[in-house]
């Protein structure tokens, strides 16, 4: 049976509101490559900014311990691709990958979690944020509307994405650590153990139908081994 979702217990987090002097204008924060971050979800806040203009945006904040961060990277096109995670790669060398070597890579894209704290942070929004931070926690902003369509609990490992060198969240996704179903870096694809379902899905389009009431020539036949 399927797991009905429901967002009572993001609902139940107080809101608390702040007056903002001027336009609200997060995309003036979205300087840089940003950054990947997969990190424990340790605590939420919720949060409405009331600006100049008499509109409200909603937002919640997200208080993550990172532990690993890599910066995002871009084609000249602007197409986002996998950062280099790491400065050597792995070979296999003798026969049947009986053996392996490492490889320079080149310089890695991982930085300190410590270093994206102080890139992404940005004082307007962390006076807001910082009573509600734990400790060795970044906090970052996702929009209420995107968050309800979630189910992320507290203790929950997460990857997301930062829209440039600013809290802003970009894309988010939840590492399911049972199934190890993880999603691509650069596109958010599902790969892993879905890339398996798909490997099946196709060797089952590509079989030959059989006919329910002859299962005689069903499986392999034996001079196909014979080769």
């Amino acid at each position: 049976m399927s797991r009905m979702y429901h967002n009572e217990s993001l609902k139940s987090i107080p809101v608390l509101n702040h007056d903002w002097g001027e336009p609200w204008k997060p995309e003036k924060y979205n300087i840089g490559k940003g950054f990947l971050i997969e990190g424990t979800l340790k605590s939420k806040s919720r949060h409405v900014i009331n600006d100049t203009t008499k509109t409200k945006y909603r937002y919640y904040v997200l208080y993550i311990q990172g532990h690993t961060a890599h910066r995002r990277q871009f084609t000249d096109k602007g197409e986002e691709m996998e950062p280099n995670f790491s400065a050597k790669q792995v070979t296999n060398t003798g026969y049947l990958n009986s053996s392996y070597k490492l490889d320079p890579k080149g310089k890695t894209d991982r930085v300190e979690f410590s270093e994206v704290l102080k890139t992404v942070k940005k004082a307007p929004l962390a006076s807001i944020t910082d009573t509600h931070t734990p400790k060795d926690c970044g906090a970052f902003w996702i929009l209420e509307a995107d968050m309800d369509k979630m189910e992320i609990a507290n203790e929950e490992t997460i990857r997301l994405k930062t829209a440039g060198d600013c809290p802003f969240v970009f894309s988010i996704t939840k590492l399911d650590d049972v199934s190890t179903r993880v999603c691509n870096y650069a596109g958010d694809a599902e790969v892993g153990a879905s890339w398996t379902d798909k490997v099946f899905a196709s060797k089952e389009q590509d079989a030959p139908h059989q006919d329910s009431n002859n299962q005689d020539n069903a499986g392999a036949d034996d001079d196909e081994w014979d080769d």
